[in-house]
Order: structure tokens, then C-alpha cells, then sequence
């Protein structure tokens, strides 16, 4: 080791009188030198400490003394990036330390402390290109990371690579409070650092909740991360976010909403709702496929998720956009004839979209919280009732029509073998009996369960040229329905079901819309 000392200290010998000829400054420099498997910091006086004799005379020069054995033998492994040593060069780099930059490697806050007291810079730059913040950070003190802030040391500051303090923080995995230490100061949190990623990007991709916490309380702006979290299913992420107040930032083209909707998140749909992080355009803005959350949800069929959009307050009767485009269709539960509807119609509501696949919660539910009931589609003019009634849907007319249909008033009994019509009411109570006249060949009455869905007491057919049909009512929205007219003990009629007028008025009188009618053989 010795050896090595005098090598070294013959060849800064001449350098040292170089610099003494150019203004070499008058503090002492440090160089490393090899002793073994590891290295040796050692203290490399001025020319003129040398000759006056209080650095040790001439001799000083070529025997160099020790000053502090680095751990594990190394610097800051930052400070031992190439282009240091490429730039400078390994002993005229370390002429240039200050006094302040040798304060921080050797981890002395109290001397850095008393340095900073009388007036030495706190932004200088060590020769390698790193700010004694970024010094401090490296070597890892936090009390001297405080002490420099406290004397207005700029976290603005890039080192090499144009990194930033708060980037240098992150990637050597710096402690909550040095981050906080650093915005405090005055770091800003969306600066990007090398790369052109942001610090929040970093930590929540590797899901450091508590260091991204810092950042976000600090201003940290998180882009799309509410969407990202949404579309992967990330509930921990996303409620963490919502926590910390993040907004969202949503793809241009897609819906926060919609997102969630589309991959049958629903807790992730009630966390972003009841997280006040949301305008109320929100829940009519439209998503990638070209609806808005709730028709969605309707058109998948999802009960759940329609039930936590409605009472949210989406809007019911807001009809889906059209034509619908070939993604949304995709999506559109196999069922019915909504599809259809959807390419070669508008006007489609969310209630006729729950009719025609004949999901009765999801249509009471809607209709509880005021959707309308007396709409039709703008395009083919098809009613709402007709979408139930095409698929012989009695619940749902009935639901349709204001009639629980779980708890019936009344319903009407017809025997076309016996030509005869009975009405009945709770607990089968005989209410009347009529004779009747169903359809004759050619024009036979179906047999089937049916809904009264219209009813007119001076009805005149538009089938039949001005042929009169006292107290109508129709039967699922068909042409086909009771009336008073010519009733021999045979089928006589088109396929209606003919009463005598006698009876007619009665039956008029007791039965009502939404009243079930069972035709039998």
C-alpha cells in the first residue's frame, strides 16, 4: 500500500505545482487509491501546505496519509458513473470538492451545518456533476438532506442525465420522508425525469401505495391512473386513488363508467360512484362502443349494475344512440329482437330494451324511478307494449300496464269447446258468465294466455270497414280482442271473441287493463 501511496503522490507532486501556477484552488483534495480488495480515501495537500511545512513538507506529496476507509470500499455507487472519471479524471475531480461536498461524503452534518452557517453555497455543484442534495441522497442521510433544504438548497436541481432529485429519491428507493423532505422544498412532482416518465407513474405501476401517497398529497398529478385501474380490475388501486382525491383523465374515446360497466366490474361501478369524484355529465357521457353506462349495462342485461346506475340518478328515458354501431352490438345480450331494433330503428329506450328480453326486475326497477311507459320507437313506431306482447310476455304486459302481476284483481277464463267466457276474482271467486262466439274455420281463435292491453267503448274496426264493436278490448296488442256483437251457440266470428250485448256491458263493467285472459281448446 505504501507503494501505491508514493506512485500516486510522485504523480500529483507534479500536478499539485501545475496547479499552483494556474490557481489550483487552496484546499486540499482527496483521491482513492487501490489497497487491497478494497479502496482508500486519501488526503492530498496543496502545494503550498507542502512548503510552508504544515501539511507535512515535500514529503506529504509522496507518501499520502489516510482519511476515512469508504464502506465496502466504495463511493456512492451513482458517483462512480463513468463519465465522472472520463470528464475529470480521478484526482483533479477531487481538487474542486468544496468543503461542503466533502461534509456530505463524509456523512458529518454537524460540520456541513457550520459550513452552511458561514455563507458556503448550498447549490454548488460536486465535479461529478451531482447537487449536494443529490450527494446527500446518495449517501443516504436524511438530517443532512433536512439541513441543506433549511439553507435553500433547490431540489429543482439535474444532475446527470438530466435526473432530477426526486427521480435520484425514487430510484434509490429514498424513505416517505425524504420524498416529503424534497417537496417540501419545492421538488415539483410532475416534472418527468429521464425518459419522460413521471415519479407517480413509477410507484404506482410497481404499487408503492405509501411513496405514491407522498407525491399525490404533494400535487402529483395521475394521468389516466383512475382509467387504468377501472379497465384492469384493480379495486386496491382504484380506491386508493379516490382516496387521495385523484380525478379522472379519461381516454378521449372511452368513459370511466362505461369501462367498468364493460367488464362487469360492479363494486369498482359503486366505488367510482359514490366517490364524488364525478360531474354529472358523467352519467350520460358515451363510451368507446357509442352508449352511455346505463344503456350498457341494460343491453348486457345486468341487473346489478343497472340497479347502482339508476339510483345514482342515470338518466331512464334517454333512448340509445343509433344505429348502433357493430362493437355495441356485439356486446348486446343474445335475446329478443333488441338488435334489430337497434341497427333499423331509434328511439329504443332502456325500458323497451328490458322488455324485450322479458327481465321483469330490471323493468320494475326502471319504472319505479320514472321511466316512461307510453313511448314508442321514433323509426318503425313500435310500442313499448309490443316488444313484451311479441313474445307472448304476460308478466311483463301486465307489469307494463300498472298490474302486479304476481298479485291479480282478476282474470278471465275462456272455453272455446264450450263457447263460454268466465270471470274470476281473487281466490277464484266466480264474478260472471257469458256465452261467447270465437273465430269459425278459417279464421280460428288461438288458444294461449293473454293480456288486456287496450280497451275502447265505442270501438269501429279498421280491418272491417266502419263495422262497429261496442266495448273492445283488446288482447295483447293483436287484432283480436272481446266486443259485443252476433252471438249463435257456434263460432261465427274473424277470431274475436263476440259477446251479447246483454252480458257485454258487464264484462265491460268488471273487467280491466292488465287482466289475464287463459283461452283453452
Amino acid at each position: 500500500m505504501q507503494t501505491s501511496c508514493a506512485i500516486a503522490g510522485t504523480s500529483i507532486l507534479g500536478l499539485s505545482m501545475a496547479g499552483l501556477l494556474f490557481g489550483a484552488p487552496p484546499h486540499r483534495a482527496e483521491v482513492t487509491v487501490p489497497s487491497g480488495p478494497s479502496k482508500l480515501l486519501v488526503a492530498v495537500p496543496t502545494l503550498s501546505e507542502a512548503l510552508r511545512g504544515d501539511g507535512g513538507g515535500l514529503k506529504s506529496l509522496i507518501f499520502l496519509r489516510p482519511v476515512i476507509r469508504v464502506a465496502n470500499g466504495r463511493l456512492p455507487p451513482l458517483m462512480e458513473a463513468p463519465h465522472w472519471g472520463r470528464a475529470q479524471g480521478p484526482i483533479l475531480s477531487r481538487w474542486t470538492e468544496s468543503a461542503v461536498h466533502r461534509a456530505i461524503l463524509r456523512d458529518r452534518p454537524d460540520i456541513l451545518s457550520q459550513l452552511l452557517a458561514g455563507g458556503s453555497p448550498c447549490n454548488l455543484r460536486h465535479p461529478s456533476g451531482w447537487s449536494p442534495l443529490q450527494l446527500a441522497l446518495q449517501v443516504g442521510n436524511q438530517k443532512t438532506l433536512r439541513i441543506l433544504v433549511s439553507y435553500g438548497a433547490d431540489p429543482r436541481e439535474r444532475g446527470p442525465g438530466g435526473m432530477t432529485s426526486l427521480s435520484l429519491a425514487l430510484s434509490l428507493n429514498a424513505t416517505p420522508e425524504e420524498l416529503e423532505t424534497l417537496l417540501e422544498a419545492g421538488a415539483d412532482p410532475n416534472l418527468p425525469g429521464p425518459g419522460g416518465r413521471l415519479a407517480i407513474s413509477s410507484l404506482l405501476q410497481a404499487r408503492d401505495l405509501e411513496r405514491a401517497a407522498v407525491i399525490l398529497r404533494h400535487g402529483g398529478e395521475a394521468g389516466p391512473a383512475l382509467y387504468n385501474a377501472t379497465v384492469e380490475g384493480e379495486r386496491e388501486l382504484l380506491r386508493f386513488l379516490i382516496r387521495h382525491g385523484v380525478k379522472p383523465k379519461e381516454d378521449p374515446a372511452d368513459s370511466l363508467l362505461v369501462a367498468a360497466v364493460r367488464g362487469g366490474k360492479l363494486a369498482l361501478l359503486q366505488d367510482l360512484l359514490k366517490s364524488g369524484s364525478l360531474s354529472d355529465g358523467d352519467l350520460r357521457k358515451r363510451g368507446r362502443e357509442g352508449q352511455a353506462p346505463l344503456h350498457l349495462a341494460v343491453a348486457m342485461d345486468r341487473m346489478d349494475l343497472c340497479r347502482a346506475l339508476v339510483e345514482e340518478g342515470a338518466d331512464l328515458n334517454e333512448e340509445f344512440a343509433s344505429p348502433a354501431t357493430p362493437a355495441f352490438l356485439e356486446l348486446v345480450r343474445p335475446v329478443g329482437f333488441l338488435k334489430s331494433h337497434l341497427k333499423n330503428d331509434s328511439g329504443v329506450t332502456p325500458l323497451m330494451a328490458a322488455a324485450d328480453c322479458g327481465n321483469l326486475e330490471m323493468a320494475r326497477l326502471l319504472i319505479e324511478h320514472g321511466a316512461k311507459r307510453s313511448v314508442s320507437t321514433r323509426g318503425k313506431l313500435f310500442s313499448l307494449m309490443g316488444f313484451a306482447a311479441r313474445r307472448g310476455d304476460v308478466k311483463m304486459m301486465q307489469l307494463l300496464l300498472g298490474v302486479d302481476p304476481e298479485h291479480e284483481e282478476r282474470w278471465i277464463k275462456v272455453d272455446l269447446s264450450e263457447q263460454r267466457a268466465w270471470v274470476y276474482g281473487r281466490e277464484d271467486r266466480l264474478l260472471l258468465t257469458t256465452r261467447i262466439s270465437s273465430g269459425k274455420k278459417g279464421f280460428r281463435t288461438e288458444p294461449g294466455q293473454f293480456v288486456i292491453t287496450d280497451r275502447c267503448r265505442h270501438h269501429v274496426s279498421n280491418i272491417y270497414k266502419d263495422v262497429r264493436m261496442p266495448y273492445f278490448q283488446r288482447l295483447s296488442c293483436s287484432a283480436i280482442g272481446f266486443h259485443e256483437g252476433y252471438c249463435p251457440d257456434q263460432p261465427a266470428s274473424h277470431g274475436c271473441l263476440r259477446m251479447p250485448s246483454k252480458t257485454a256491458a258487464d264484462f265491460w263493467a268488471i273487467t280491466k287493463l292488465g287482466d289475464r285472459v287463459v283461452i283453452s281448446p
